[in-house]
């Protein structure tokens, strides 16, 4: 199963802390809260009517990131932006990323992202800002590997 999701990748932010009274509160940053939002209810739109995958799981995620000026303003970096060939060799961290994404994944397309068992990442510039997630039960894969 393949999903684009066209909202710009933000990786998982650290949880807040407040305090109330005698207690300590953990909270969520609303900007992370509202981007993950976003993306549910975008991962729901793709995969609605979809069972939610069981067992070890496979994923294939391609973060695209916006580029900064100094990487999109060069003419000699135009072609490779095209072509989403330039690695984003920066911070923030790819598993941030990975995080926020698999977070707004779970009970939609699997029940937790414990699950994944197996993961290819990457993270690339890009002047159409997306996630591209493919991501299978590895029972089936293995299955079709046999038969061919």
């Amino acid at each position: 199963m393949k999903l684009v999701l066209n909202i710009e990748p933000k990786p998982q932010s650290r949880p807040r802390f407040a305090r109330r009274g005698n207690f300590t509160a953990t909270y969520e940053d609303k900007e992370m809260k509202s981007w993950r939002e976003r993306c549910r209810l975008l991962i729901a739109n793709q995969y609605m009517g979809q069972p939610t995958l069981e067992g070890a799981l496979r994923a294939d995620v391609r973060f695209y990131i916006k580029p900064p000026q100094y990487v999109s303003k060069p003419k000699k970096n135009q072609a490779a932006l095209q072509a989403e060939s330039i690695p984003v060799g920066k911070k923030p961290d790819i598993d941030n990323y990975e995080k926020a994404l698999y977070d707004s994944m779970s009970g939609i397309v699997f029940q937790d992202d414990g699950q994944i068992a197996l993961h290819t990442v990457g993270k690339f510039y890009s002047l159409n800002p997306r996630i591209e997630v493919e991501i299978e039960e590895m029972e089936k894969e293995d299955e079709r590997r046999r038969s061919d």
